[in-house]
């Protein structure tokens, strides 16, 4: 009887009150929430950063592209937005800067647009074909078209290119003279033309608004909209937790900013708060 008494003393003496529970169950709570922001905060930092090795990428294979051409960017194409390039030029830059995969026109932080999607990667040779495409699209073999075909054709990554667009037989720009800032857009088709090298911007992350200054993620307004029948939307790269606020019916997520590729082939980080509003065409487009 005395043993039995002994032992349950000793199995109380060993567990935990209920204080003592709960004090231990504060502390990991306390620790979760210093833990947890920090992973976000590494998270976004890794693809900032994986994000600029891709526009490096992009901005090498430019530049020695543009060596072994008379100074000539890549043909990009008659698309009319400023993401809009064409098959000949993603080809061009793969080739010249040495890699093989698509992810390296996408930047990791834009949820949405993704590589493996033919809804992105081959929007508008898809969009000819029919449509539309609620569902994610397998990609085509694009060996089957011709050089023309190539030049003709448009993606839609998540990147802004600021390279002219023309038409190759008349030479003629497609793209308006003058930004909305009222400075002379000076659009890059050859980079010798190109003054001041360090500080043009030749790429950057796409940071977009739905014609105005606050809508700036799930964005209706583009083609993207149609080719998905509704499913998808347009976003811009970079959000942050901060809110735009114009009034209580118009606000929305903004945008953090963006890396920058220079005609130089530096890359940058650009916030926000130091972009305009300096094109329009079906939207809003920020640098």
């Amino acid at each position: 009887m005395q043993e039995t008494k002994n032992m349950t003393k000793h199995i109380r003496k060993s567990g935990f009150t209920l204080i003592e529970l709960l004090v231990v169950i504060a502390i990991i709570a306390l620790l979760l929430s210093i833990i947890i922001p920090a992973i976000g905060r590494a998270k976004v930092y890794a693809q900032k950063v994986m994000c600029s090795s891709n526009l490096r990428q992009q901005c090498l294979g430019t530049t020695l592209y543009s060596n072994e051409n008379d100074s000539y960017v890549p043909t990009c194409g008659l698309g009319p937005w400023l993401w809009d390039i064409s098959f000949f030029a993603t080809n061009q830059l793969s080739y010249y800067a040495g890699f093989s995969d698509n992810k390296i026109f996408f930047c990791p932080a834009n949820r949405i647009k993704k590589s493996t999607d033919a809804r992105f990667w081959q929007f508008s040779w898809l969009g000819s074909t029919g449509g539309p495409y609620p569902n994610e699209v397998p990609l085509r073999d694009e060996s089957v078209l011709t050089v023309a075909q190539q030049k003709y054709y448009y993606r839609v990554p998540p990147t802004l290119y600021m390279f002219d667009k023309y038409n190759s037989s008349t030479g003629a720009s497609i793209l308006d003279r003058y930004l909305v800032t009222g400075e002379e857009a000076n659009w890059i088709r050859k980079l010798s033309n190109v003054k001041a090298s360090g500080s043009k911007t030749m790429l950057m992350d796409v940071v977009i608004s739905q014609n105005n200054n606050w809508k700036f993620f799930g964005i209706d307004g583009g083609g993207i909209v149609g080719l998905s029948g509704g499913t998808l939307t347009d976003d811009s790269n970079h959000k942050s937790r901060q809110m735009i606020v114009v009034s209580p019916t118009a606000q929305g997520p903004k945008p953090e900013g963006g890396n920058v590729g220079y005609a130089d082939g530096h890359v940058d980080w650009r916030r926000f708060e130091d972009m305009k509003h300096r094109y329009t065409r079906g939207m809003w487009f920020w640098w």
